[in-house]
């Protein structure tokens, strides 16, 4: 069976989950009418989003919209979400279309005080192996000790790393990948190259169960920042092996997603602001969300949020 970040991957037993079921949200960037970057409302949301019982924020991927950020904004944000969340559970995208980009932005990540980071592969041009383990090497060496997270993402990058090249990245240091936009067959066979160790997170909000029971560290997960009760619901369920919780969490966890167009931003954003927190436009070219759409959420929001 196929997957994309709006289906399940992975069949799994509801059995106890064996490793930490992490659930890592995946947090937007608030933008002012005009474009610009909305400094005081994202120290908002991120303090508001904070107070969650996550495992984590992934700051300034591709929910916080990276690609149309420009160095000073991207900088401004990876520091707000390393100031709010603290230096365990914020994991900073740096990563770039080329190695030097990156490079610096680790560096100036690791200046602030940043712990953990993740990078998404070279883009744009599809990247040769071995120009992919330079990067992450160098990557490597410039985080001085923090842990880095390779970002796999073929669908948007067009470069495609081999499942069993996880052993590689892992001799370089890599601390683990987060994986999205992948088969069923692909997920799994990156857990089964994967090294004692080497964490596997996934980008598909729907998995997270399933992912999980499979032997995978959790999810980093843009629907959880407006709708986190399902995911906290079934993280709870899987780390106390609560068969009946699970399957009744995994029902909630995909009525959200549906929701929210499986992380739409446009959705995500509008979801944000429904609760009253700072979100603003999107400022890349995605298609706006409904009336329709918007009122589903809302009615959503309702029943959680009473």
């Amino acid at each position: 069976m196929s997957s994309s970040e709006n289906q399940s991957v992975l069949t799994a037993s509801t059995a106890p989950a064996t490793s930490p079921s992490d659930l890592i949200t995946a947090v937007p960037t608030p933008f002012l009418a005009d474009g610009s970057l909305d400094v005081p409302g994202m120290k908002r949301l991120f303090t508001a989003l904070a107070t969650r019982d996550v495992d984590g924020a992934f700051v300034a991927g591709t929910t916080g919209e990276f690609t149309t950020l420009e160095d000073d904004e991207r900088l401004a944000v990876l520091e707000a979400g390393l100031e709010t969340f603290g230096p365990e559970r914020a994991y900073l995208h740096v990563g770039a279309a080329h190695t030097r980009h990156a490079v610096n932005l680790t560096r100036a990540a690791v200046s602030l005080g940043a712990r953990k980071l993740a990078a998404i592969t070279p883009y744009y041009f599809p990247a040769p192996l071995e120009a992919v383990i330079d990067y992450f090497r160098q990557v490597v060496d410039a985080a001085d000790g923090a842990a880095v997270y390779a970002y796999l993402f073929t669908a948007r990058t067009w470069t495609a790393v081999p499942h069993d090249a996880l052993p590689r990245l892992a001799e370089l240091g890599v601390t683990g990948v987060k994986i999205s936009g992948e088969t069923d067959e692909s997920v799994a066979a990156y857990l089964a190259h994967a090294p004692a160790g080497f964490e596997v997170l996934s980008g598909n909000d729907i998995a997270y169960g399933e992912l999980v029971q499979a032997g995978g560290q959790g999810i980093i997960s843009g629907v959880s920042s407006v709708f986190p009760q399902p995911f906290l619901n079934l993280r709870g369920a899987l780390r106390a092996g609560d068969a009946d919780g699970v399957s009744a969490a995994k029902a909630d966890v995909a009525r959200a997603v549906g929701l929210v167009r499986a992380g739409s931003l446009t959705h995500l954003k509008a979801g944000l602001e429904l609760q009253g927190l700072s979100a603003g436009p999107v400022r890349a070219a995605v298609e706006a969300i409904s009336d329709e759409d918007r009122a589903a959420i809302a009615r959503e929001l309702e029943r959680w949020n009473g």
